[in-house]
């Protein structure tokens, strides 16, 4: 029931998704310069995320149609589906788990969930066409290209797809591909002299990290990263290096514990999956810090690196977006600590664990329905607004050029097309381009 909550709010909310800020600007680059041209003119004047805006340009190449906006998160759910579909086969194969197909597919779309719930910012990450080919896309490529190199068909086509998905998550951005680096390396170390938990295929994992590297470098080159960090604030090494530290500490004692609740609830189950196939293997929560002290270390490397690199790349701790990666991190370990507790859990609970697990599934799905109607009713409004503007503006006389807009209403998990009463500010310059730069647009004062 939560997996089906999940996609009916999910397809709904992306039916109600319009063209919003940067989306906008894209749209016309490529009528302008076509999808390659447009991912050229990013990369030389702005946005060097080159794999990236590739996939912006595409999805924005049919146009700004619902029905193309609704293909195109079809599209990108069904990346998030295979991705993780593709990582829980193999760790069904590898431990030899009893867990049927249908099964399968269940908990890939309740892990897409649970990573959708517990994202620092759904409208920016989630919905936004601009931004979602950057972190989102870039995190499954790399969950299924991680998964391939785990996996034994056919070689050539595993290690060139493999390639392609770590290339493309290399270029898609700077946090996705550092978050992805630092996994990749941990994991050629502890492979080097001893087996891993799964079977590694180190060609693989090796042409991963370099196919990685190459897609970051090629970011890195990009011409238009140095013109935009030159509009980020300016702050000296010392100071940089004080931001780091304060950005490590708050997503460690902040911003992380808030998202922790929802990946507790949504992991319950593998804690009885746990309890069910580990049988009597009790691992105490004082255990766990010996048990898994190496993915406790890989852990809090990430967030350090990331910490840091966000600190001396844009002098702060960046927009929540850019900490997508840290969402699966703890989704990850979510899972794994609830499936080893499993034993612990039921014991402390008097042998309760079935229930507490159908608890949380109740509480799951009250939080999804409650949630859902809430932002179902919320969008619904808003983009009938959009589209009211949108048609108010098109039918306007060209011979008017100063055009005041009235607010548009909350967005609610949906990135907002609202425009700024600023007629400077780079969302409204974004839809003048879109129509042309016949109007100069503004929003009007909020009535005091």
């Amino acid at each position: 029931m939560n997996a089906l909550a999940f996609v009916l709010l999910f397809f709904w909310l992306s039916s109600n998704y319009r063209l919003a800020a940067d989306d906008f600007h894209y749209l016309i680059t490529t009528r302008e310069n076509g999808i390659w041209g447009s991912m050229l003119y990013y990369y030389n004047n702005w946005n060097p995320r080159w794999s990236g805006s590739l996939v912006t340009s595409l999805a924005l190449s049919g146009g700004n149609s619902s029905n193309n906006i609704l293909l195109y998160y079809l599209v990108t759910f069904s990346f998030g589906f295979a991705s993780f579909y593709s990582f829980i086969t193999s760790i069904v194969f590898h431990f030899q788990l009893p867990i049927n197909r249908k099964r399968q597919i269940i908990i890939s779309i309740y892990l897409l969930a649970g990573l959708f719930y517990g994202s620092f910012s759904k409208d920016q990450t989630w919905f936004w066409i601009t931004v979602n080919p950057m972190y989102l896309w870039g995190s499954f490529a790399a969950v299924l290209g991680g998964s391939f190199i785990i996996q034994n068909w056919v070689k050539p086509l595993r290690i060139a797809a493999t390639s392609l998905l770590f290339l493309y998550a290399g270029g898609a951005s700077e946090t996705v591909a550092i978050s992805v680096l630092v996994v990749l390396f941990f994991m050629g170390f502890l492979t080097k002299k001893r087996q891993f938990l799964v079977s590694i295929d180190r060609t693989a994992l090796h042409l991963a990290t370099v196919s990685c590297m190459i897609g970051f470098g090629i970011d890195l080159l990009g011409p238009g990263a140095h013109i935009r960090f030159n509009h980020l604030p300016q702050y000296s090494f010392m100071d940089k290096t004080i931001v780091g530290f304060w950005n490590y500490a708050k997503l460690s004692l902040k911003e992380i514990p808030v998202v922790i609740p929802v990946f507790i609830i949504m992991s319950a189950p593998f804690a009885f999956l746990g309890r069910k196939h580990l049988r009597f293997q009790l691992i105490s929560l004082r255990d766990l810090l010996l048990v898994d002290r190496k993915f406790w270390i890989v852990a809090d490397v990430m967030v350090i690196t990331l910490s840091f690199a966000l600190a001396y790349s844009m002098g702060g701790i960046g927009p929540e977006r850019a900490w997508l990666p840290i969402s699966f991190m703890v989704l990850v370990f979510s899972l794994i600590l609830a499936y080893q507790l499993g034993t612990w859990i039921y014991i402390k609970s008097n042998g309760k664990l079935f229930q507490l697990v159908v608890a949380a599934q109740f509480i799951g799905l009250l939080y999804q329905c409650i949630l859902g109607i809430f932002q179902i009713n919320t969008t619904t409004i808003y983009a009938n607004a959009v589209d009211e503007r949108m048609e108010l503006l098109s039918n306007l006389d060209t011979n008017q050029r100063l055009v005041e807009l009235e607010p548009l209403p909350d967005s609610g998990w949906l990135l907002s097309s609202e425009i700024s009463t600023d007629t400077a500010h780079f969302t409204n310059k974004h839809m003048e381009l879109y129509f042309g730069n016949q109007f100069t647009l503004v929003l009007k004062e909020p009535v005091p």
